[in-house]
């Protein structure tokens, strides 16, 4: 199976097409989905945004939240025909780049990131589980008069080319529509 990468802007539906699929995935082949959780509760607006998507998803899938050490905790589920969503690779990179401190440079952050994108390859990239990974298309928007908003849409963009050559298939999100790409 693979990678899945699913891309989009913000509220496009790319969680719910991803749960989807994951769910129609372990139905039929009676086997598990565990979610890998990057969100941190930094704000009350997170805290209420991560409670809904776990009011969301099915009971008896196993949740893991982890912010910054994914491909450790994708490594023991890459055995067996399971599905792995990784919720999501945008708030994976911020988490990696803001744990470097407010001095980090644009070569320390495209390190952290490119680093771990690496071992999630690794772990994911010939096994025969699916790993699903969401994550936001920011490189598509206006370009920030911030510079690390700037920095950040740079190494989005880098991260989705790397991903996507890396992926079995690449879903492009709007209005609630998957466009497959790859």
């Amino acid at each position: 199976m693979g990678i899945v990468l699913v891309l989009g802007g913000t509220k496009t539906g790319k969680t719910s097409f991803a749960e989807n699929r994951a769910k129609a995935y372990s139905e039929k082949n009676r086997t598990p989905v565990f979610y890998i959780a990057t969100a941190r509760p930094f704000d009350s607006e997170m805290v209420d945004r991560i409670a809904r998507h776990r009011a969301k998803r099915p009971a008896h899938w196993e949740t893991l939240e982890e912010p910054v050490n994914v491909a450790a905790a994708l490594k023991p589920l890459a055995g067996g025909k399971n599905t792995v969503i990784l919720d999501c690779l945008t708030l994976l990179m911020t988490n990696l780049i803001f744990d470097r401190g407010e001095d980090c440079s644009r070569s320390d952050a495209e390190e952290a990131v490119f680093e771990e994108l690496d071992r999630i390859i690794e772990v994911f990239g010939t096994c025969e589980n699916e790993l699903i990974i969401i994550s936001n298309q920011v490189e598509n928007g206006l370009v920030s008069e911030h510079q690390w908003a700037r920095m950040f849409q740079d190494i989005a963009g880098s991260a989705h080319q790397k991903l996507a050559a890396a992926a079995e298939k690449v879903y492009m999100m709007n209005a609630g529509l998957p466009l497959q790409l790859k």
